[in-house]
C-alpha cells in the first residue's frame, strides 16, 4: 500500500481544485492508497505541510504555479528524495503545461498509476528554489496590477492581457522607468538598461509557451532572457515575436544558457519566483542539477 500526501489549495482555478481533489480521491479509493489530505490556507502552508514527513512514498500538489512552488520549495529545504506528482488547477499553470501534465482527475490518476519518473532541475533564487521562472522588473509589475479576484476569473494569460491594458491606461509606456541590471556570469558581464529579465527553466512563462524556447528542464541549465528599454512603437512587434516564440533574434533580447549568473541593481527591485514576491536584488540565481523526482505522462 502506497501512502500518498495530496497538498492542495482549494481556491485555485477559480474554485474548481476542490472538486478535481474529491473526484481525484474518489478515483484512488479502488487502489490500495492510504491518503493523507491537507488544504493549503495560509502563505507558508504548502511549504510546512511538504517539508513534515509524515511517511508518505510520494506527494500530490493540487493548485497553481505558487502552490506548486512552495511544496517544492518543502522538499528541496527537507533534503529528501520526495517524489512530486503535479494536478494542475491554478490559472496559468506554466510549468504543468510545459510538460505536459494532465489537467483532468481521470488523466492524472492513470499517470499516477504509470508512474513514469523524471528527474529535473530546480533553480536557486538567493535562498529560493523555483520550479519555472525568477523575474525582475515589468512582467512582476503587470502580474500585480490586477488583483487576485481579477486574476481568478480571467485565467491563463489574459490576465496578463489585462495587466498591460491597465498599465497602458496609466501611460506605463510613456513613463516607463527602465532598471539598469548590473549582470555578471560566465556567459555574459556587463551593464544593462533593462525593461525585464526572466531566468527560465522551462519554455513557458506567463501563459507564453515559447518564451524561452530552447529551455530544458533536464540539461543542466538556467535560461536567462533580459529585454531592454524599447519605445512604445516598438511593443507590438516585440509582443508579435513573442507570441511566436521568435523573440530571441530581436535586438532589443539578451539571451543566454547559464549555471550560475549574479544580478545587481541600484533600484529596488523584486524578484518574483513562480508568480510570488520574494525578496530584492542583488541577488544570485544558480541551477540545481537533477535536484527533483516528478511522475510525468
Amino acid at each position: 500500500m502506497k501512502r500518498v500526501k495530496i497538498i492542495a489549495n482549494p481556491n485555485s482555478g477559480r474554485g474548481a481544485a476542490l472538486g478535481k481533489i474529491l473526484e481525484l480521491i474518489e478515483l484512488m479509493s479502488h487502489d490500495e492508497y492510504e491518503i493523507e489530505l491537507l488544504f493549503t490556507h495560509l502563505e507558508g502552508d504548502g511549504k510546512n505541510f511538504a517539508a513534515n514527513y509524515t511517511g508518505e512514498d510520494f506527494i500530490i500538489c493540487s493548485g497553481g504555479d505558487g502552490t506548486v512552488n512552495e511544496v517544492v520549495n518543502g522538499i528541496y529545504l527537507s533534503k529528501r528524495d520526495t517524489l512530486l506528482a503535479i494536478l494542475q488547477s491554478g490559472t496559468v499553470n506554466d510549468f504543468a503545461n510545459a510538460q505536459g501534465l494532465p489537467t483532468s482527475p481521470f488523466k492524472f490518476y492513470n499517470m499516477i498509476k504509470n508512474f513514469n519518473i523524471k528527474t529535473i532541475d530546480l533553480g536557486l533564487a538567493g535562498e529560493r528554489a523555483f520550479i519555472n521562472v525568477a523575474a525582475g522588473g515589468m512582467l512582476t509589475e503587470i502580474a500585480y496590477s490586477v488583483t487576485a479576484e481579477r486574476k481568478a476569473s480571467l485565467g491563463n494569460m489574459a490576465y496578463y492581457l489585462e495587466g498591460v491594458r491597465e498599465l497602458l491606461e496609466k501611460k506605463f509606456f510613456k513613463y516607463q522607468k527602465s532598471i539598469n541590471l548590473k549582470i555578471k556570469s560566465k556567459e555574459f558581464t556587463g551593464d544593462v538598461d533593462a525593461l525585464l529579465f526572466l531566468i527560465t527553466n522551462s519554455t513557458s512563462v506567463g501563459g507564453f509557451k515559447k518564451m524561452a524556447p530552447f529551455a530544458d528542464v533536464s540539461d543542466g541549465y538556467l535560461d536567462v532572457l533580459i529585454f531592454k528599454r524599447i519605445k512604445i512603437s516598438d511593443a507590438p512587434e516585440l509582443f508579435a515575436s513573442l507570441v511566436g516564440g521568435k523573440h530571441l533574434d530581436h535586438d532589443k533580447v539578451i539571451y543566454l544558457k547559464t549555471k550560475n549568473i549574479n544580478i545587481e541593481s541600484d533600484e529596488d527591485v523584486t524578484i518574483d519566483v513562480d508568480g510570488e514576491k520574494t525578496s530584492t536584488l542583488p541577488m544570485n540565481f544558480k541551477v540545481l542539477e537533477n535536484r527533483l523526482k516528478i511522475i510525468v505522462p
